[in-house]
């Protein structure tokens, strides 16, 4: 893990995530003077120092990555590492549903956070904006996927684990300032810190200040976003109650919701409450007339249990595994339907990299073939490729040696 200098001190970024409280000051006025903070991952001088962006969201302060510096940062070791391609060279076109700005995230979700509860304006003719002219919207799942990726938590460098902590820090150091769905971001979307005893009654003021904005009134509902770690899903009376991992605060939800994310997100769903791997979701929350907290949309998002995305429960073991063994790796994620023929997993401690295939669905025909086209790529470039075929033991499965 790379030191990080500002304000006169030097620590691990590791601290600084799991601490934001404790490094606020500090942070707040290296973001004054000189207006970053610096990472030590490689060596650099006070006239060009590795930068990095300090960025508050709330009363705290998170570290990014420079844009366009990503490139510049060890490959091998440091978090703020990132290719340089599309994501370092260009913010984002301006129809883009999700940009990344000079100010943080800009995202235009597929999701309404405010609704008329009266009759609803009615466009005079010729007010309806074309298609053209429109900017895309983003579904829950694409976005957050994209933040996952965004904030390199797609990535792995050795480290022994990674906690929600590191989650939350790098995604709101992602996010930023900027807005989503035209609102100020830090208004409509809160991410769910790491839960501390010590800190137990700051996180609660924190979380009930939020939910505080989510008001349904007899003209408007007002809704909300967050982003947290599913504990459980549990059967009530009037449908089921959502409890994450982070707040001892519930959700309800329909039945027709429930049913629907389990068919949605069929490897995710199953493996809440699995002690092996992580469910983290977006849930879009509004009031009910009573007051409570009712969720009306949600996205899944299945991780290993060091908060790497998979695919599957085969892919969670595999992740869990590369983990343990402190590989370096990376997991592509599919942002497209034309990334078919991207690696499940991509080793990054080899050379040339390796990537790995967990070839799980050998009945179906359209996945065989898309399998043939894979392994004749690979053949095609000579580019040898890890493959593990379950039920095969994945203990037999030989990995490469790391470079």
């Amino acid at each position: 893990m790379a030191l990080i200098a500002f304000d006169g001190i030097s620590v691990p970024l590791e601290e600084v995530q799991d601490n934001p409280a404790r490094f606020a000051t500090r942070l707040e006025r290296a973001k004054k003077t000189p207006g970053f903070a610096v990472c030590c991952c490689r060596p650099s001088t006070s006239e060009k120092p590795l930068r990095l962006v300090v960025r508050r969201y709330g009363a705290l302060f998170h570290l990014a990555r420079w844009p366009d510096e990503g490139y510049l940062h060890d490959r091998s070791t440091c978090t703020f590492f990132a290719e340089k391609g599309p994501l370092e060279e260009s913010p984002g076109r301006a129809h883009d549903a999700i940009r990344n700005t000079p100010a943080g995230l800009n995202a235009k979700l597929d999701v309404s956070l405010s609704v008329r509860t009266v009759t609803a304006v009615t466009r005079s003719a010729g007010s309806e904006p074309t298609r053209s002219n429109s900017r895309r919207s983003a579904p829950l799942l694409g976005f957050l996927q994209r933040i996952w990726m965004d904030s390199g938590l797609n990535q792995w460098s050795g480290g022994p684990q990674r906690n929600w902590g590191t989650c939350n820090a790098q995604i709101l150091a992602l996010l930023g300032e900027d807005k989503m769905n035209g609102k100020p971001i830090q208004d409509v979307l809160h991410v769910m810190r790491r839960y501390e005893e010590a800190a137990q009654a700051t996180l609660k003021a924190e979380f009930e200040a939020f939910l505080g904005r989510i008001q349904t009134t007899p003209a408007i509902s007002e809704r909300g976003i967050v982003i947290a770690e599913i504990k459980s899903v549990d059967p009530s009376k009037y449908g089921f109650v959502i409890r994450i991992r982070q707040t001892f605060e519930t959700f309800y939800a329909s039945k027709q919701l429930v049913d629907a994310a389990a068919d949605s997100f069929r490897h995710a769903w199953p493996m809440v409450g699995n002690p092996d791997a992580r469910v983290v979701a977006v849930l879009v929350l509004e009031r009910t007339k009573d007051k409570n907290l009712r969720v009306i949309d949600l996205a899944a998002q299945l991780c290993n249990n060091s908060f790497i995305p998979c695919d599957s429960s085969y892919e969670v073991a595999l992740a869990n595994r590369l983990v343990e063994e402190r590989r370096r790796f990376v997991k592509p994620m599919r942002l497209d339907d034309g990334d078919v023929m991207l690696p499940d997993f991509r080793l990054t401690d080899t050379a040339p990299e390796t990537p790995i295939e967990v070839y799980g669905m050998e009945s179906n025909d359209a996945y065989l073939i898309r399998k043939a086209q894979k392994q004749a790529l690979y053949a095609q470039r000579r580019l040898p490729c890890v493959e593990w075929i379950p039920p095969a033991s994945l203990s037999a499965v030989v990995l490469p040696a790391a470079t």
